[in-house]
């Protein structure tokens, strides 16, 4: 079980949108990230392990790591703390819009008592 969940944290297949797009790895305040770049958009997929990552905590560090490679602002990040897509403020442009998700659950998985572990989940 440890060991699927530690190859699972190193895993960094593009996602959709970014297969074949150079990725280079960065790394920012003790996170790694493999980033890909189509256009304005940057993915970034979080390669460390970390116990209980929280989006708050780990979307600013790849907004930087992305600003860093790209030379651009992160104008938003949206995703989960493992996979996250970045829109850049690139030379002047637009940033590209946010895309609009429809029935998106986002769930926080909480330590319980023992070895035992509870999920909060929101529909946004």
């Amino acid at each position: 079980m440890v060991s699927l969940i530690l190859g699972l944290a190193a895993c960094d297949a593009a996602g959709p949108g970014f297969s074949g797009a150079e990725k280079v790895i960065r790394e920012q305040d003790g996170a790694r990230f493999t980033l890909r770049r189509r256009g304005d958009l940057v993915e970034a997929i979080r390669t460390n392990p970390e116990v209980l990552p929280r989006f708050r905590s780990v979307a600013p560090k790849a907004g930087i790591a992305a600003q860093r490679w790209t030379g651009c602002r992160a104008a938003w990040v949206m995703g989960d703390p493992a996979m996250m897509v970045i829109g850049m403020d690139c030379a002047g442009r637009t940033p590209p819009k946010m895309p609009k998700r429809r029935h998106t659950m986002y769930c926080e998985l909480f330590a319980g008592a023992g070895h035992s572990f509870e999920m909060d989940c929101h529909k946004t």
